[in-house]
């Protein structure tokens, strides 16, 4: 099926890309607020000097971290030398989990969200000119968050004590919805979306469709339901073309599959009616021309796909990388505006 009269396109920038081009190392980019706001300030200036003024720049915030939520839950962030923070697993068994989580204290008494919160207050002092909210101090699906604190053991918990890791689930899932409301009371914004909700949870991708209706779905129904009456849009990588029709039992309307092997626009098109973008991914651009990065965009439009994209990644920044990126960014405006459209934002 064709959807060249539909698509729209979105060029974005990945959390270390920024540090990067500015010389900050990725640690004290987390760690330090004056790094924090020369990654930004330079970070920004570069992008636009090598790829111009169609890539979305991030917006003025404190680092992404998805993983703000667990650390308020007792998930230990680590910060290495210039790598990417991870989390280690908090609790060997869910009755230690579920402990914690119906003694957790407030969120703001975690020592990582005042860090965050100093950060913040550093950003509105550097950018009075911008509506700086507070951001980045993020969460993960329910999913992720469990597997986040209980490590891969969680995917066990699930055939060895099915009940009790759905109590685990319910109580997890209304502490992440607890967790975005506080956000959004703070950034004077309603605690539920009439508009739209984003939910990000990749390793639901590790549970077996057949478990997905009893595992998957009630919990994603939770997380919406306790955030928005508008529209629910999903970030789920790695799936299989078996986990699609899920989607739509959770009332998904917009679906970013980001990285995933087992599918393509073709398969997903095949699936479900649902709308979604396809990702062209670094490691795919680093080998293609020009004119392979033009011809990626047409195929996946004409496969299905209602939108495409990339983030600009560390990697993208240099040899012929940006012309290959800004190849893209022609391709897809053509496109795009065929059907009158001049691109979109990001979704989820």
């Amino acid at each position: 099926m064709s959807r060249t009269e539909d698509l729209g396109w979105f060029v974005g920038v990945t959390d270390a890309t920024l540090p990067y081009l500015s010389g900050v190392d990725l640690d004290q980019y987390y760690l330090n607020p004056r790094s924090c706001v020369h990654a930004i300030k330079e970070g920004r200036r570069k992008v636009r000097e090598l790829f111009g003024k169609e890539v979305t720049l991030p917006d003025v915030s404190c680092p992404p971290l998805s993983y703000g939520h667990v650390s308020c839950l007792g998930g230990e962030v680590v910060f290495l030398h210039d790598s990417e923070p991870y989390v280690r697993a908090a609790y060997k068994t869910l009755d230690d989990a579920m402990e914690a989580l119906r003694k957790a204290e407030s969120f703001e008494d975690n020592d990582l969200f005042r860090h965050y919160l100093r950060i913040y207050e550093h950003l509105k002092q550097e950018f009075p000119q911008d509506n700086v909210k507070f951001a980045g101090f993020s969460w993960e699906g329910p999913i992720t968050s469990a597997v986040l604190l209980r490590g891969k053991d969680f995917c066990v918990d699930l055939y060895r004590e099915p009940e009790k890791a759905k109590v685990f689930l319910d109580l997890l899932t209304d502490s992440i919805t607890s967790f975005v409301r506080l956000q959004r009371r703070m950034n004077s914004e309603p605690e539920i979306s009439s508009d739209s909700t984003g939910l990000a949870d990749d390793f639901s991708s590790l549970i077996h469709p057949k478990m997905w209706e009893e595992f998957i779905v009630p919990y994603w129904n939770q997380y919406y339901e306790g955030l928005t009456s508008g529209r629910r849009t999903l970030h789920c990588e790695n799936l299989s073309s078996e986990h699609l029709k899920y989607l739509k039992m959770a009332k998904v309307s917009y679906y970013d599959p980001s990285v995933s092997r087992k599918l393509s626009p073709r398969t997903i098109r095949e699936e479900t009616d649902i709308a979604f973008t396809w990702r062209l991914p670094s490691f795919e651009l680093l080998h293609m021309s020009r004119a392979e990065v033009r011809d990626w965009v047409t195929r996946a439009s004409k496969d299905g796909a209602t939108h495409v994209h990339m983030y600009i990644e560390r990697v993208m920044c240099d040899g012929d990388n940006p012309a290959k990126v800004i190849a893209f960014i022609e391709a897809a405006k053509e496109l795009a505006t065929q059907s009158g459209k001049r691109g979109w934002e990001s979704e989820c």
